[in-house]
């Protein structure tokens, strides 16, 4: 896929770039709040996900890097008829059952930061952007009968967050971010606020 390999390409890109740059490696869990049609396909707050992402600090208040993640979002319905729709919104019949609704969102995503006062400081804000695609599943369960849609979009998603030092070389990092996965011809738009608690490491 010409997308992936795009972006396979800029991270070895920012790998290699000069040795004496400061990296810095930050693991998050991250919980997520539903928004727009993702909302209304499944209500409930996920707390299943988490991203790690592998950073070189180009200048002293300029970041890049690459992330890799996942998220689940999950919904159970209680019995009662439901229409069987396409992508499209379109019925194609209905089905009187329990139903069970599942999204998984994996990104591969390139991300910039612009970090805010000095690393010595005792709280450091930044702010930032990742883009990039999400691999995305969405089934629904209806009984025994089953349907998925599935397949790879573009993402984009602004971030902001603080880092605060515990050691010389580790931090506790907090964020937020608004993650966008855009319509294809297979699969909807999604939308959800990410709220990630985790670590940094700078080496």
């Amino acid at each position: 896929m010409k997308l992936l390999k795009y972006i396979f390409i800029v991270a070895l890109t920012v790998v290699g770039l000069e040795v004496s740059a400061q990296s810095k490696t930050n693991a998050f869990y991250g919980m997520a709040m539903p928004a727009g049609d993702t909302k209304d396909y499944v209500d409930p707050t996920s707390f299943r996900g988490a991203n790690i992402e592998f950073e070189r600090l180009v200048r002293p208040n300029i970041g890049v890097g690459i992330l890799v993640g996942w998220n689940t979002f999950y919904e159970a319905k209680d019995r009662a008829t439901y229409s069987l729709d396409n992508i499209e919104g379109e019925a194609n019949g209905a089905i009187t059952s329990n139903q069970y609704r599942y999204l998984n969102a994996i990104p591969i995503q390139l991300t910039g930061k612009y970090y805010l006062g000095s690393d010595d400081a005792i709280i450091r804000p930044f702010i930032g952007l990742a883009g990039g695609t999400y691999y995305m599943e969405q089934r629904t369960d209806n009984g025994l009968f089953s349907t998925s849609y599935k397949g790879w979009t573009w993402s984009v998603a602004p971030k902001a967050g603080i880092l605060v030092p515990l050691s010389y070389n580790a931090s506790l990092a907090l964020s937020v971010d608004y993650s966008t996965s855009f319509k294809t011809s297979d699969l909807g738009q999604q939308n959800w606020l990410g709220i990630n608690v985790g670590f940094s490491w700078d080496y």
